[in-house]
């Protein structure tokens, strides 16, 4: 057939498209097979010829050699082929649509090349700032929880953290890995009353003190200066080299710390004393005024040349009772007294109390020397208070409040050497795990928390508070305490939540803000493990255990989910178990189920 021929068989066609542009004595079947086997140029898409040889081609497009891109895909099902291209768009309903949609085309690269695209655009915050303890729940990006580190950065006004979680869901744990990190960081990690031994293992993991008090354990003299003592009397000796070397402006420096250190012993001596007789007394009252003046008579007594005592030596709570039972010039002008039998009358209840600390079960503690005088060189010191009786009110409040003073004394000694140049400058952490017993413990303990909390950051101390709800604050005696420990998650440098039930969110709405997302997210941590039919045997973990929500401010602010994960190392330890009291009922369980016998 000639070229001619070819033209009139089509005229059918080519009627309509000669005025639309095709070019009438062009063989565009030659064209098309010498531009696919490259003897030709592409023509220009928009000349004459161009656009004739694309509606050729869209008229020819499932002929050999019409040299278009469906004719390379023609053996697909009519189903995945898609639809022809024109100047206004694909042709059909919706201008492209395709009736099955291919899978997308994956590509994988490092995160260096596609850093911002997978699987995020936009990163989550997740500081790095200190002890990483886990990573982003969202993100999986490694997540830092550290006071002190944080407090650097100015991420939070001050280095303390309040952590909210039911029990069993990894509150615990997560203070471990802050203590653990803190010691890694030079910081001396202290808890001052372990009332449930949960720090015990990891003190002694890291070659730390553990003192341990209660029944059968050792002694505490609430009369000792403690770690604070030690500091008098480097100082002492300290001034007498720089005296004899003739440095009076040393000697004038330290005369001024001896004097403020000397004064702070007395003071926290006095105290200590009158809390104990306040928690004896607990539904009388409390300590009166000629009696916290006799008390301090007594002890500048004792400590004088003639008493026999001296910080290295401190007396004991019979001492004070004898010196007190004997009488001086000045105790009778304290009490406004110029007969010894007027004066017996007046210290008949002071001595009442007294006699209660030396004898009875509070005299198996605070009878004796202290056994374990507080390390500063231990890179962690945990008081182990475990053995008390937990029924005993009294007792465990005396315990307590007499270890808050005594780690509180160390830090206050750390700070004496540094100021006065005889050792470094030191960073403690205290921990006050089961901040509901602590604060619950006597009458003394809000306010000492309470001064904690509010003077960490002058004394170069961090602060852990942990308990289960908000609800815990608001059990104690008296509105005022309350009150105060209200003010705890408030002045927290930044507030750590688990699993919470609804209500507690709510509760907590007046000192945090939680956004929609976030409140869901929190109260379906407090959930168990989901339920599992019999023939499923593996043991599930709670779902909220070990998460957490971050809140480093009191805003609007996003919080920061995280998940906590353990090193082998401390999986191996064990460190974290706090349930090895059901290990072998966990062991016998696992062995049922291995061998089918399951309840049904």
């Amino acid at each position: 057939m000639t070229l001619t021929d070819t033209r009139r068989a089509s005229t059918d066609f080519d009627q309509p498209q000669r005025r639309r542009g095709f070019v009438p004595d062009l063989d565009y079947a030659d064209l098309a097979a010498r531009i696919e086997t490259g003897e030709a140029a592409e023509p220009a898409k928009l000349s004459r010829v161009g656009i004739g040889l694309a509606r050729w081609r869209n008229t020819h497009r499932d002929a050999a050699g019409s040299g278009s891109p469906q004719g390379k895909h023609r053996a697909d099902p009519d189903w995945r082929s898609a639809l022809a291209t024109t100047a206004d768009g694909a042709r059909g309903a919706g201008g492209g649509r395709m009736t099955s949609v291919p899978a997308p085309i994956e590509y994988e690269a490092s995160s260096v090349q596609l850093c911002g695209l997978n699987p995020w655009a936009i990163g989550a915050a997740a500081p790095n700032s200190g002890t990483i303890v886990g990573q982003h729940a969202v993100t999986g990006e490694a997540v830092a929880c550290d006071p002190f580190a944080y407090f650097r950065d100015n991420h939070i006004a001050n280095p303390s953290m309040f952590v909210l979680s039911l029990p069993g869901l990894g509150k615990s744990s997560l203070i471990r890995k802050v203590l653990l990190g803190a010691t890694a960081w030079g910081q001396t990690p202290i808890v001052a009353g372990d009332i449930k031994a949960e720090y015990v293992a990891l003190t002694t993991m890291l070659g730390g003190q553990v003192v341990t008090l209660g029944h059968g354990g050792g002694h505490l003299n609430p009369l000792a200066a403690g770690t604070l003592g030690h500091a008098v009397v480097r100082l002492r000796a300290a001034r007498t080299d720089a005296a004899a070397t003739g440095d009076t402006a040393r000697v004038e420096h330290l005369g001024e710390l001896l004097g403020t250190a000397e004064l702070t012993v007395r003071t926290r001596q006095v105290n200590a004393v009158c809390a104990l007789i306040e928690l004896i007394r607990y539904d009388t009252h409390s300590v009166r005024a000629f009696e916290n003046s006799i008390i301090g008579i007594a002890l500048d007594e004792l400590y004088s040349d003639s008493g026999g005592f001296d910080y290295a030596n401190p007396p004991l709570i019979r001492d004070l009772y004898q010196r007190i039972d004997t009488g001086s010039e000045a105790m009778l002008r304290a009490t406004y007294q110029t007969t010894r039998e007027g004066y017996r009358t007046h210290i008949t209840e002071l001595m009442q109390a007294l006699g209660a600390l030396i004898s009875g079960p509070l005299g198996t503690i605070f009878a004796d020397h202290t056994s374990q005088p507080l390390d500063l060189d231990a890179p962690m010191i945990c008081i182990d208070v475990s053995s008390l009786d937990r029924g005993d009110t009294a007792l465990k409040a005396a315990v307590m409040l007499s270890c808050w003073a005594d780690a509180y004394g160390t830090v206050e000694a750390a700070h004496l050497l540094a100021d006065a140049g005889l050792d470094r400058q030191r960073l403690f952490l205290l921990a006050l795990d089961e901040l509901w017993q602590v604060i619950g413990a006597g009458p003394g303990m809000v306010a000492r928390v309470n001064e904690i909390s509010r003077l960490n950051r002058t004394d170069a101390t961090g602060l852990l508070m942990i308990t289960h709800t908000g609800r815990d604050l608001e059990t104690l005696p008296t509105e005022a305490d309350i009150k105060t420990a209200k003010g705890f998650i408030d002045r927290a440098g930044m507030v750590v939540c688990g699993g919470l039930p609804i209500g507690e969110v709510e509760r907590l709405s007046g000192e945090l803000k939680f956004t929609s997302a976030e409140q869901d997210m929190v109260t379906s941590w407090s959930r168990g493990a989901a339920l599992r039919s019999a023939e499923r045997r593996t043991a599930r973990s709670p779902i909220g255990r070990g998460k957490f929500l971050i809140k480093v401010a009191k805003d609007n602010t996003p919080g920061i989910p995280i998940q906590t994960v353990f090193t082998d190392l401390e999986i191996d330890s064990g460190v974290h178990d706090t349930n090895a009291r059901f290990a072998d009922y966990f062991d016998t369980a696992a062995g049922d189920a291995s061998t089918g016998s399951v309840l049904r």
